[in-house]
């Protein structure tokens, strides 16, 4: 028989919604990316992830949440580019404070009921 070994990791899903749950880590690192770089091709990429994914759960979340996340322009002369609209950084910057948040208090927790490890890894 295995010695039995105290947990050093632990794991939250978390994600918010209205009725679908739609908006969770994903979608967040994807609109953090287009923030930073202006493209929603430049962001999916990045994250080795299909157009056609990224689009699907973009719609997806903006059906749950019923406003706009993100908004895009077709290339041209200038070029395309991809922006959060207010909303979605308003979202946006909301989720991550409430990630980090969530985070705190469950590593608080982790800690008063499986020790403090220095190897403590969260998978958000």
């Amino acid at each position: 028989m295995k010695k039995q070994q105290i947990p050093a990791k632990f794991d939250i899903r978390l994600r918010v919604f209205c009725e679908d749950p739609a908006f969770g880590k994903g979608i967040a690192q994807l609109m953090r990316l287009v923030a930073q770089k202006g493209s929603l091709s430049a962001a999916y990429k990045e994250m080795g992830m299909a157009a056609s994914k990224a689009w699907k759960i973009v719609r997806r979340a903006e059906a749950d949440l019923g406003f706009p996340l993100m908004e895009s322009v077709s290339g041209g002369k200038s070029g395309g580019y991809s922006r959060l609209t207010p909303e979605g950084e308003d979202f946006l910057e909301r989720y991550e404070k409430f990630q980090e948040e969530v985070t705190e208090a469950a590593r608080q927790s982790f800690v008063k009921h499986f020790g403090n490890h220095d190897t403590i890894e969260e998978n958000l």
